[in-house]
């Protein structure tokens, strides 16, 4: 089968599913991956933190922005220019409005992106397997953005309902090193 379609129809199906969520069900289940993902070592250690700005039913990345600049940790968003995307500091949720496709992103005022590409990297996806393969949505700016040298620890922030057995994937696909839902915190060693 053509990988290219078959992802596109694991997309619509996890697109579908996340849409029938309801705003309680959601919330719930956000709020138990973000409590299991602040007791991770990697995010306690880490000085930054790399985050989307969830949207649509994701997994709610609001709690985790306002939690890590309350432990003074140094917060990190993603603004899309063209065809990549590149990570502003903020310093209070306020300085977010919507972007790209509605996509709330930092007003950027003449600030610099972070160039450093070293912290914890919160990714968001539409469905992950096993073996760490990601589907995202399409556009290939985490993919672009991440095959640039970096260290990130790179964490993946799913309902349970996104993991799946396995999904296709190409080599330059980037995979994360965990995978945080409500019911588990999957990491690389433990498969």
């Amino acid at each position: 089968m053509d990988t290219t379609f078959e992802k596109n129809e694991i997309r619509k199906q996890m697109k579908l599913y996340r849409e029938n969520m309801t705003r309680e069900d959601m919330f719930s289940k956000s709020t138990q991956i973000f409590e299991q993902l602040i007791t991770v070592p990697e995010y306690k250690r880490a000085e930054k933190i790399f985050t989307y700005v969830s949207m649509n039913n994701e997994v709610d990345t609001i709690m985790l922005i306002d939690y890590s600049l309350s432990v003074e940790k140094r917060v990190f968003v993603p603004k899309v220019v063209g065809k990549n995307m590149e990570f502003y500091e903020i310093s209070d949720i306020s300085e977010l409005s919507p972007g790209y496709f509605g996509i709330y992103e930092p007003d950027i005022n003449g600030k610099e992106p972070d160039y450093s590409r070293t912290g914890f990297m919160c990714m968001p996806g539409l469905a992950f397997d096993r073996e760490y393969n990601r589907i995202g949505y399409g556009g290939g700016f985490y993919d672009r953005y991440l095959s640039e040298k970096n260290s990130f620890y790179k964490a993946a922030l799913a309902y349970e309902y996104q993991l799946l057995e396995h999904i296709p994937a190409q080599e330059s696909d980037v995979r994360p090193d965990m995978i945080i839902t409500e019911e588990d915190i999957h990491r690389k060693l433990d498969y």
